[in-house]
């Protein structure tokens, strides 16, 4: 399984991304730490609402690799979580070696958990020692067999070099000068190596969502009026002692307990074997 797609930047401004065919678009972000592609969003919303795997990627300068990683997630907050993030390593950054390019991926990773790919020519692959890369970082690579207009490509040609410390990539771009229905300028096209799943898997951070916390039960409501107690004896005539229940709360003997009526009469408490609370009068 694989799909067609192409990259584009502000030199495809005003594209119209819903009328050219592609299964993914790969957009310019930034550059360095000062520029954002003017066209960035524009393109971005565009290959969003015509339904296209997304891909964005930030075309490094060697102002630092920190500040940089920094910039190009800065800018792109709002595309986390459904976007492929790339790399971009060609031209005079690439002298800075695997150790500034791992700084920019290991930073974006540990921030996102997003792990991006890294993007460079066949002969890049091949002039560097990229294991501490590779072991993590998937492969864009670029070769193009000649500067021929064309279409995608089932098959594109390939050197028998291999990839340097990847065995194989992710995805390869095969031209610069793809033409293509609904766009009348030159693309470049690429072919993932994979279908829309694997695609979305590497859009996707790894890190794990905590599990939610159940909601705290509710403390009780305090009662709105303090309970009050009143008492009768055997034959009904209600005693009329009012108190508070903390009155009693907690007392061992409530043979002890008087109460005082409204009227100045004092009762004593009295329980019978039945448990059954009565009142006498103190003398």
């Amino acid at each position: 399984m694989a799909l067609n797609g192409i990259d584009i930047s502000n030199w495809q401004a005003g594209i119209n991304l819903s009328a050219v065919p592609a299964d993914f678009i790969i957009i310019k972000a930034t550059e360095g730490t000062t520029y954002v592609s003017p066209e960035a969003d524009t393109q971005y919303q565009g290959a969003k609402s015509a339904g296209r795997l997304l891909g964005v990627y930030h075309f490094a300068t060697g102002v630092g690799a920190v500040e940089e990683a920094k910039f190009f997630l800065s800018n792109i907050q709002g595309y986390l979580g459904e976007t492929v993030l790339f790399l971009d390593w060609e031209g005079a950054v690439v002298t800075q070696g695997v150790v500034y390019a791992k700084a920019f991926l290991d930073y974006v990773y540990q921030q996102t958990g997003i792990r991006p790919l890294i993007y460079m020519s066949k002969s890049v692959t091949n002039s560097y020692n990229w294991s501490s890369v590779s072991s993590d970082y998937g492969l864009w690579v670029a070769q193009y067999a000649d500067a021929l207009p064309t279409g995608y490509q089932n098959d594109p040609w390939t050197d028998a070099k291999g990839y340097g410390s990847w065995s194989t990539p992710a995805i390869f771009q095969y031209s610069s000068t793809g033409r293509l229905s609904g766009y009348d300028g030159n693309l470049d096209l690429d072919k993932f190596y994979g279908d829309a799943n694997a695609w979305q898997a590497y859009a996707k951070s790894d890190r794990v969502a905590p599990e939610p916390k159940p909601d705290p039960e509710p403390e009780p409501e305090p009662p709105k009026s303090t309970p009050i107690v009143q008492y009768a004896d055997p034959d009904g005539n209600k005693a009329y002692a009012y108190t508070h229940w903390q009155a009693i709360a907690g007392k061992p003997d409530l043979s002890t307990v008087v109460l005082t009526s409204p009227n100045g009469t004092k009762y004593q408490l009295v329980v019978d074997d039945k448990g059954t609370v009565t009142t006498k009068v103190v003398k």
